[in-house]
């Protein structure tokens, strides 16, 4: 079985082209992947026939659902009002990841500039979360995304009021909106059960594997294990991207 994973965001420019979700396992286990992650928004429906016959399919190409990347809501937003309706819109996706058969949800940590009350609202909105998710057996997972969690050690803080009740997706890309992108790295890998591989690339389109080898050796520091996850941002000659991407990574790995 391979290592890698994609998440459907690799694959938005189909998407986006008129290519239905339900096509995207099958092509999936193709390039002998068959780990994938669902972004929410990918998804055209959420009733029920529509999740059943999305999970058809991937049962029928043996790929399996790791995450669902719920890319709404912020738990940390000022208005309790606020922060309530978007802890229920969040566990209405979570109740769409169990249909899906997934393993885990991932739940951004916040949207807000961080202060120690706002760290404290993201490790409360997370645990509320990860307890709904916990009733189906889902892992909750967060990630080194947006305002309040860029910073690795804002987020791991964050992760340490959780309790353990929450891992963590470390992102190679979203490390870029930090002054030093290896030393947030290094601090994140080891804390890692799952990562976000992203490419920095040439202006001919090719990988920089100065970085590919600097993230692969952070990640032979931190023992990492896990699945990766083939993060390809360009939309057109998505499987051709990602199968450079699979080749500049897996040999320093």
């Amino acid at each position: 079985m391979s290592r890698f994973a994609i998440s459907s965001w690799s694959l938005d420019g189909l998407l986006q082209s008129g290519v239905p979700l339900t096509d995207i396992p099958k092509q999936c286990a193709q390039h002998n992947i068959h780990t994938l992650e669902l972004c929410h928004f990918h998804l055209l429906s959420t009733d029920a026939a529509y999740l059943r016959v999305l999970r058809q399919a991937l049962e029928d190409a043996g790929v399996g659902v790791s995450k669902l990347l719920i890319d709404t809501g912020d738990i940390t937003a000022p208005d309790p009002v606020q922060r309530s309706g978007d802890v229920q819109l969040i566990k209405g996706w979570i109740d769409v990841a169990a249909s899906l058969g997934a393993k885990e949800v991932r739940i951004d940590a916040g949207h807000q500039p961080p202060t120690p009350e706002v760290t404290q609202r993201s490790a409360q909105g997370l645990r509320l979360c990860a307890d709904y998710a916990a009733g189906y057996e889902l892992r909750t997972v967060t990630e080194n995304w947006h305002t309040t969690a860029q910073e690795a050690t804002t987020l791991l803080h964050i992760l340490e009021l959780c309790e353990g009740r929450v891992g963590l997706c470390a992102d190679t890309g979203n490390a870029e909106a930090t002054p030093d992108k290896y030393g947030t790295l290094a601090q994140l890998f080891p804390h890692a059960s799952s990562v976000h591989f992203k490419a920095r690339y040439k202006a001919a389109g090719e990988i920089q594997m100065d970085d590919v080898e600097r993230c692969g050796r952070l990640l032979q520091h931190a023992k990492f294990g896990g699945v990766i996850t083939l993060i390809y941002a360009e939309k057109e000659n998505e499987w051709k991207g990602i199968e450079q991407l699979r080749r500049a990574v897996e040999p320093h790995l």
